[in-house]
């Protein structure tokens, strides 16, 4: 889920979604199992474990531990009652970051004493389990905080202007020596006369023979602007980063009528984010 929901009971829905899914399914598996415990034996076997895995899968993402689904659940009836997200997003934080606490604690326990008949190494995987948890709450709260902070301000706002331009009709040995050795970018916007022609990484340079450059120009190996993603002027900030984060992108040229006037990196919106952080903004 890359894009946060504007209203709980969207919120609401979208998490216990998964939670579902794998309840039904281990349902549907059981029922199998019934039909094939005293006939197929291998097979009742076989459904009946993965009728428990997916039983276990919807347990474990009911803890209320953000942000698993649980942890959404949990947020968004905060969210209801109290009307206020921040808040809702806080408390599900500070209470998932307890969920892992509780875990890491109840794994050293096991580890050292082992009760049950529990083994160190179950300890151990329990103790992993609350770390993870930890740490996934405390990043989902850091970006919350970092959604929160970027509404309001748009693609003119946190572009750079001073972004690696290079002419379509060089070879790639120019480039090469010209821009990518002198400046040491990797990643380059193709635009003649100013106007967007595409985007050219290092990805793009190695995937022509290096006898080839001297014959090989830049519009034969750059990305095309159909096949980019683009930011405009007026575009919110935080639109920009959803999409970066739905399309497993970096970088966002900023387009006004066709010219490129900037581009926008995740770099530059976590740098934007610590300065304002830095001046208490």
């Amino acid at each position: 889920m890359t894009r946060e929901a504007t209203h709980p009971g969207a919120e609401f829905k979208m998490a216990a979604a998964g939670p579902a899914c794998s309840l039904v399914i281990s349902g549907l598996f059981y029922l199998l199992w019934l039909l094939t415990r005293n006939t197929i034996e291998p097979i009742a076997i076989m459904v009946q474990w993965l009728a428990f895995i997916n039983l276990a899968l919807a347990v474990f993402n009911l803890i209320p531990g953000f942000p698993l689904d649980g942890g959404r659940v949990f947020r968004s009836i905060l969210w209801r009652v109290t009307g206020n997200y921040k808040r809702s997003t806080r408390i599900a934080t500070q209470v998932g970051r307890g969920v892992g606490y509780l875990f890491i604690g109840g794994g050293i326990l096991i580890i050292f004493l082992h009760p049950f008949g529990l083994d160190w190494f179950s300890g151990l995987w329990l103790a992993f389990i609350g770390w993870f948890l930890e740490n996934a709450a405390s990043a989902s709260y850091r970006q919350a905080q970092w959604r929160d902070a970027l509404q309001g301000f748009t693609a003119a706002t946190v572009m750079t202007s001073d972004c690696p331009v290079v002419p379509s009709n060089i070879t790639i040995n120019h480039l090469v020596q010209g821009y990518v050795l002198l400046s040491g970018h990797s990643f380059f916007l193709v635009a003649d006369e100013g106007r967007l022609g595409g985007a050219l990484t290092l990805h793009n340079i190695k995937s022509v023979p290096q006898q080839n450059w001297d014959v090989t120009q830049v519009r034969e190996i750059m990305t095309p602007v159909e096949k980019l993603k683009v930011a405009h002027p007026d575009q919110d900030a935080l639109s920009i980063l959803e999409q970066m984060g739905e399309n497993n992108i970096s970088q966002m040229p900023v387009v006004s009528e066709g010219r490129v006037i900037g581009l926008i990196t995740r770099d530059d919106l976590i740098r934007f984010l610590r300065t304002r952080s830095e001046l208490r903004m």
